[in-house]
């Protein structure tokens, strides 16, 4: 049965084509797994280390508490030009969500863009599941500010 979602195209069929990218992306993931724990990510801005702070989750959220020095984009609003043209390709973007889980869906997309980018493990630490424990940001009672 063929895959109407991805129809075959002059370099063959789209995915194979993905499948070639995806299998090089994963074969380049270092220990790191491309995360990056809430204290070292503290440290690591304590320090003046220049990351682009990328928050994913909606703007409400965002107003009410986020990293210093995060943008935010909403997380289905990634791939608009005019989205992808705010982000920066020379330095490490870091991605935040509500837990982490579609930060990693947002880095595979970036990194298969060619972006530099890891995932702030446990996101934020706010699960939209009420009584889901997480590690996030706001666990460890780190900084935030409000717009």
């Amino acid at each position: 049965m063929k895959n109407k979602t991805f129809p075959a195209n002059k370099f063959g069929n789209f995915e194979e084509v993905l499948l070639v990218h995806l299998t090089k992306l994963l074969a380049s993931t270092k220990k790191d797994w491309r995360y990056i724990l809430p204290p070292t990510l503290k440290k690591d801005l304590e320090k003046g280390k220049n990351y682009f702070l990328l928050d994913t989750r909606r703007p409400q959220d965002f107003k009410e508490c986020h990293i210093q020095g995060a943008k935010n984009i909403f997380w289905l609003d990634i791939l608009k030009k005019e989205n992808l043209k705010k982000l920066p390709r020379n330095k490490r973007i870091i991605i935040c969500c509500y837990v982490g889980h579609t930060a990693s869906q947002i880095l595979i997309a970036l990194a298969l863009l060619g972006y530099k980018v890891s995932v702030l493990k446990f996101g934020m630490g706010k699960s939209p599941v009420v009584g889901v424990p997480v590690a996030g940001w706001l666990n460890y009672g780190f900084d935030v500010v409000k717009d």
